[in-house]
């Protein structure tokens, strides 16, 4: 036994003191009687109870000196050691969206948290924890604590998330410490059916939940229709799915329908409106369940991109062929003009200017560009400088022409460009090698040189260069070329946002248009963050909770802000509850444990009340029994 505070043994020098007050302490106390007979008989009786009249002052002082002893040391706190009883203790904590499955006025996750401070309580002192806390990311949210209190509140401050969670990329990361510490004990915390060589702690609860899915709307001749599926993943029901929407004012109930569903299995609705204007539609289960958030899913028109019209600048003649595959893949309205044309009367108002063998001294502003075998002149603004050209080194045997590679990276711009691209073989006879402006992304490249590649300019206007004449490769021959081209007008032509309707935990991609001069989006909570739309094309958004996201477009060619939303759901595979798996730690257990301590003070607590209290009765009984 040792102790935190060894001085608060200077308390025992009051034994002495009060066995010295014991000692000189008077023994007689004046009382007035009445000399009767009565008396007599009264002190022949108490004559006969001296012994216990004797041992009460004993008793008093023996319970005091106690008393005295158990307050010092619990001011000096024992602390008992334990040998090969204290450990290192891990928690994998699942904080998925199904966490938040309630029963009666408790989640799964209160529960779990309830379990893993239950194991900390149960744990002897000298033990650490540390908690591997997994929601949309994998988060270590605290290590090697030996605080019991400090540990539970670290535990009471989390909360679940509204994605999915994978507990087995937690695994491979707790592996690195069973690594360090084979004997430490390791909890997997989560709602999920895992077969696991750790300690499983499941806290689910066979709750009912409905959810739907698949959803959407169209019109047909009976006017406006919500369609998607529902499913009950425990009992068999009858589901009320009602429609709803706002049109500038409030939310209106517009249609009801009763789907009678099986347990697990999901099942097709319909509900039919008149036809209708809304800003947006709301689909909801009326029914209660164990989590509400699936219940219901609130739909927006898809957001429209700009129109699409395009001015190709070109000397060239080649039948039209550049122009009717930007008409036909990329959805555009096309107009033509000779370099001389362009230069005597600039024409505005147009989206996306395509300069082909051909670049003006200064580029169009806001608006997106394609320069196409520029050559040394690429305009001001472009931000492209020219070198040389390059030629194979045998024009007239194999090695006649250049074979350059599409791009193989991972970024998100790189794969919206290249999307769907066969790749096939391209050839080309001579191309133009150029300085890029930092941030382009290569689309085709011959080495170090970049064949095709797009960025934003120095107007941060979004610009695609051709480093080549396509007429001089046979690239325009290749089905990959409309594809390509598909890809670019895209790129050119960004929506704010793809799409209105993303699963928790997924990204919501938000395109900087041309002429954007700030980009704010709101979460359903109310918070706002504003988007860093300098130098960058596309902006990435965490979408970290459920409901609607609030996306505010200002540009410069309107006083007014556009406004679109897009709406979060919680994941399919978290309304099943669904997951789960086999899981486990590689290597052999070891059971080698360092010494605890057990350091609880109520007992000392509990002693030095009853001493007191016991004192307290010695007394009560000298003073009014034995008179």
């Amino acid at each position: 036994m040792s102790f935190y505070y060894p001085l608060g043994l200077l308390g025992l020098l009051g034994i002495p003191v009060i066995v010295l007050i014991y000692i000189i302490k008077s023994k007689y106390t004046e009382q007035t009687v009445a000399s009767t007979y009565l008396w007599e008989l009264s002190e022949k009786f108490l004559n006969r109870r001296k012994r216990v009249s004797k041992l009460t002052g004993i008793l008093s002082l023996i319970l005091q000196i106690l008393v005295v002893l158990c307050a010092s040391l619990l001011i000096a706190h024992p602390v008992f050691t334990v040998p090969n009883s204290a450990n290192d203790i891990y928690f994998i904590l699942d904080g998925s969206a199904s966490m938040n499955m309630q029963s009666g006025n408790t989640t799964r996750f209160e529960r779990a948290q309830k379990e893993i401070n239950s194991v900390i309580d149960d744990s002897l002192g000298g033990s650490t924890y540390t908690l591997i806390f997994v929601n949309d990311s994998l988060n270590v949210s605290f290590e090697g604590i030996s605080s019991k209190e400090q540990a539970k509140s670290s535990v009471k401050s989390l909360s679940a998330g509204w994605s999915a969670a994978d507990c087995a990329s937690a695994i491979h990361f707790a592996q690195t410490y069973f690594e360090a510490n084979n004997s430490a004990i390791f909890y997997l915390v989560t709602d999920k059916a895992y077969d696991t060589n750790m300690e499983l702690i499941d806290v689910s609860g066979g709750e009912n939940n409905y959810a739907l899915y698949e959803y959407g709307y169209n019109y047909n001749e009976n006017g406006l229709c919500g369609t998607g599926k529902v499913v009950s993943y425990k009992n068999d029901a009858t589901l009320t799915v009602d429609m709803l929407i706002t049109n500038g004012g409030a939310e209106e109930k517009v249609a009801t329908t009763s789907v009678s569903v099986k347990a697990g299995e999901p099942t097709d609705f319909e509900v039919q409106a008149a036809d209708l204007q809304f800003n947006s539609l709301k689909l909801r289960i009326s029914d209660g369940d164990a989590l509400t958030e699936d219940n219901e899913v609130v739909l927006y028109d898809e957001a429209k991109s700009q129109d699409r019209k395009v001015l190709l600048i070109e000397n060239t003649d080649d039948g039209g062929y550049l122009r009717n595959s930007i008409a036909r893949a990329g959805k555009a309205e096309v107009d033509a003009v000779t370099p001389k044309g362009y230069e005597e009367a600039p024409r505005t108002g147009y989206g996306l200017y395509v300069f082909n063998g051909y670049a003006p001294a200064e580029l169009p502003k806001n608006a997106a560009i394609w320069l196409i075998n520029a050559v040394d002149g690429s305009g001001k603004g472009s931000g492209v400088t020219y070198r040389n050209m390059q030629t194979p080194k045998d024009k007239e045997g194999p090695n006649s022409y250049f074979v350059p590679q599409y791009t193989t990276g991972s970024s998100l711009q790189e794969k919206q460009l290249t999307q769907d691209l066969v790749k096939r073989e391209v050839a080309v006879r001579e191309y133009a090698r150029y300085g890029l402006p930092r941030g382009f992304v290569p689309v085709l490249k011959n080495g170090g040189d970049s064949l095709i590649a797009a960025g934003l300019n120095e107007n941060n206007d979004r610009e695609v260069v051709f480093a080549f004449e396509i007429g001089k490769s046979n690239l325009g021959l290749l089905d990959d070329f409309l594809i390509l081209v598909r890809n670019l007008m895209n790129y050119s032509f960004p929506s704010v946002i793809d799409g209105t309707v993303f699963n928790c935990g997924e990204v919501l991609n938000v395109n900087v248009v041309p002429g954007c001069q700030n980009i704010v989006v709101t979460s359903p909570s109310g918070k706002s963050t504003t988007l860093d739309t300098v130098g960058n094309s596309v902006c990435e958004v965490s979408l970290a909770e459920t409901g609607t996201y609030t996306i505010s477009v200002k540009l410069e060619s309107s006083s007014e802000e556009t406004v679109l939303y897009a709406y979060s759901c919680v994941p399919e595979s978290e309304s099943r509850s669904e997951g789960g798996g086999t899981v486990n730690l590689s290597g052999e257990r070891g059971y080698e444990y360092s010494d605890g301590f057990y350091d609880k003070l109520l007992a000392f607590f509990i002693i030095i009340s009853i001493l007191l209290l016991a004192d307290w009765g010695v007394y009560c009984y000298e003073q009014y029994q034995l008179r």
